[in-house]
């Protein structure tokens, strides 16, 4: 589905029209030559993604850095990396998508170029009193998605952390966060490797002790944004305004002054609202501070996560940085937002 974003639907949002930065001299005529260039911005039609698409337009930050875009939605972990590798969309900026660093080393044209959210916020959970820490896992099954998928990794990369023996644990697929939450709760597993969406259900599972994988794995990127090498080429400052945009919207995510605005946008993008669900999200975005208005990663970040693909055998050898990234937008769009 395609969605253009237009006048009429910048200008909804209120307060933006007095903004310093917007009206500032040095930001004007940038705001013009980035609003020359359209950028197809593909997403996953996911929960989380509809509900930063619905802050981003009542916000207005397009409009504030003058991104002209064209949202594209593809369904599937793998569409919107698909759909940049096909030339259908320029760029993608949050993506739990676990194989783009192998899919650039089979030589899609394609670069991360920033994070989406840097901090893994995910933790697993077990029955109440069945399990008590990471270690007792040794001999059960585990809920994650297919093999060497983000969940599974993760789960690998958790476990050598803290020195067990992951083939004593039998981990099996059952599909995405949602699915391998309700697997444990209906006793198809043991345990799960789940969203922190959980984290204030009632009672049904508990978190495992040192399983919050923010803090177990703080040097791993949970979500890649990426692009592809034709709009680095050719529209760099319209990627560094739709990053521009991102960043003040991570900042304002994460800022108590968000609170009416992120329920309604999860409420406008959710069918049934779970309430939950979203107290646990607001929580943690308050609490952890996942994201960052900075959207750029280091060589070290990128390094951590080639280190870990190879290690788990989903990335045959690591490459230098600039043949897999390319911070060039991302650190312009952080000198914008100051």
């Amino acid at each position: 589905m395609n969605q253009t974003f237009t006048r009429r639907r910048f200008l909804r949002g209120t307060g933006l029209l007095g903004l310093s930065l917007a009206a500032g001299s040095l930001l004007m005529p940038f705001i013009a030559r980035a609003a020359s260039t359209q950028i197809r911005i593909v997403s996953n039609p996911g929960l989380e993604n509809a509900t930063l698409n619905a802050l981003m337009d009542e916000r207005g930050y397009f409009k504030q850095y003058g991104v002209n875009a064209q949202i594209i939605e593809a369904p599937g972990i793998a569409g919107p990396f698909d759909a940049i590798a096909a030339g259908a969309a320029d760029l993608c900026m949050v993506s739990g998508y676990d194989r783009v660093l192998s899919r650039i080393e089979q030589g899609a044209k394609v670069k991360i170029v920033g994070a989406g959210m840097k901090k893994c916020a995910l933790t697993v959970y077990a029955k109440p009193d069945a399990i008590q820490t990471l270690a007792d896992l040794k001999g059960k099954t585990v809920a994650v998605g297919p093999r060497l998928g983000l969940l599974h990794t993760l789960m690998l990369q958790l476990m050598k952390v803290k020195g067990i023996d992951a083939a004593q644990i039998n981990f099996v697929d059952k599909g995405g966060n949602e699915q391998c939450y309700e697997a444990v709760v209906k006793g198809e597993a043991d345990a799960c490797c789940a969203s922190i969406s959980h984290l204030n259900d009632d009672g049904a599972l508990v978190v495992l002790h040192e399983a919050d994988m923010w803090e177990a794995l703080p040097h791993c990127t949970f979500q890649t944004a990426y692009a592809a090498d034709s709009a680095l080429a050719q529209k760099h400052e319209g990627m560094v305004a739709v990053m521009a945009a991102y960043g003040a919207l991570y900042e304002y995510l994460m800022s108590p002054a968000s609170h009416d605005a992120f329920f309604e946008a999860r409420k406008h993008a959710q069918k049934k609202f779970d309430e939950a669900s979203a107290r646990a999200i607001w929580h943690f975005n308050q609490q952890q501070k996942p994201y960052s208005k900075d959207l750029s990663l280091t060589d070290a970040d990128i390094g951590y996560l080639q280190d870990m693909y190879i290690g788990v055998g989903s990335l045959k050898r690591k490459q230098p940085v600039a043949a897999v990234a390319d911070m060039s937008a991302a650190n312009a769009a952080a000198k914008l937002l100051g």
